[in-house]
């Protein structure tokens, strides 16, 4: 096994989240952790000034780093939803997105990144899927004009965040019907999603192989009767469901899958972080983690 298939990848917005929004931060931590040498990829958010963009810009160009972009914070605070059923507001979340882009590649930002709204119910869930599926076109046409990427994720849609686009099977349709019209699409796999929606993360990733873009290692409690039960980001290990042997199963599979193998895969975990003073802890424990279950494959 090669560890050159899968690309460290250092979700900023979510291990130092108390920090995310500080002038200047996200841009620090690309330039420390691009030096560094073991994260190759960089997961950052939306919103920040034109010398933060140029400082991400020039990180990426000296240290050879692949930039991906998450606009769900973007969406959150704006009160957008690029799935909605109400035609004006998903229309306006779709022009907030196409405008963001611009200042994206600004920043070197190779790919971006989005998650569903809200799950209408049954009644309307077919009419909400229909037009997240005509925002995705739309915003993947505008990504072309800057060699951009783009992927989603598929949330929970029964447990917490309660998202219209849930199943990885219903995701996976979606994505292969965009792309009948747009190669530059692809699924951001996350484990506590699939773990929540009642699948078997292995049999999930099997399903999804052919457009999986990134992956997230993310732990979940899966009792409904534990408080910790739903997605809140926690800590690798117990008492969640995903531990450092199971990431490197998870690995494993995906080696056996072939997915990204030639492109190489950016695999980061996500634990989000607390502490606004001692905030670089989380990312010493996120990173002893996943260079455990690398080392596990390099030596099994």
């Amino acid at each position: 096994m090669s560890q050159q298939h899968f690309i460290p990848s250092l979700l900023v917005t979510e291990v130092f989240f108390p920090l995310k929004d500080e002038k200047g931060f996200a841009a620090g931590i690309v330039e420390k952790f691009g030096e560094e040498g073991f994260y190759r990829s960089f997961e950052i958010g939306a919103g920040y000034d034109k010398e933060d963009r140029k400082r991400i810009l020039e990180a990426k160009e000296k240290h050879n780093l692949f930039i991906s972009q998450w606009l769900t914070y973007l969406t959150y605070e704006k009160n957008l939803d690029v799935s909605s059923v109400d035609t004006k507001l998903r229309l306006d979340t779709v022009r907030e997105i196409k405008h963001s882009l611009y200042l994206a590649a600004e920043a070197g930002v190779s790919n971006v990144s989005f998650v569903p709204g809200p799950d209408p119910g049954v009644n309307l869930r077919d009419q909400a899927i229909e037009g997240f599926y005509e925002s995705i076109c739309e915003i993947c046409e505008e990504a072309l004009t800057y060699n951009m990427t783009v992927t989603i994720e598929a949330l929970d849609r029964e447990v917490h965040k309660k998202r219209v686009l849930g199943p990885t099977v219903e995701a996976v349709k979606l994505i292969n019907r965009v792309r009948e019209k747009y190669q530059n699409f692809g699924f951001a796999f996350d484990t506590a999603h699939a773990a929540l929606n009642g699948e078997d993360v292995f049999k999930s990733l099997a399903l999804s192989k052919d457009v999986i873009r990134q992956l997230h290692f993310a732990n979940v409690v899966l009792s409904p009767k534990s408080e910790l039960y739903g997605d809140n980001h926690m800590p690798i290990g117990e008492p969640g469901f995903l531990n450092v042997e199971t990431m490197r199963n998870i690995l494993q599979k995906v080696e056996e899958l072939g997915i990204q193998t030639e492109q190489g895969l950016p695999v980061a975990v996500e634990v989000q972080g607390k502490d606004k003073i001692n905030y670089l802890a989380n990312e010493e424990s996120i990173r002893a983690s996943l260079k455990s279950a690398l080392n596990l494959i390099e030596t099994k």
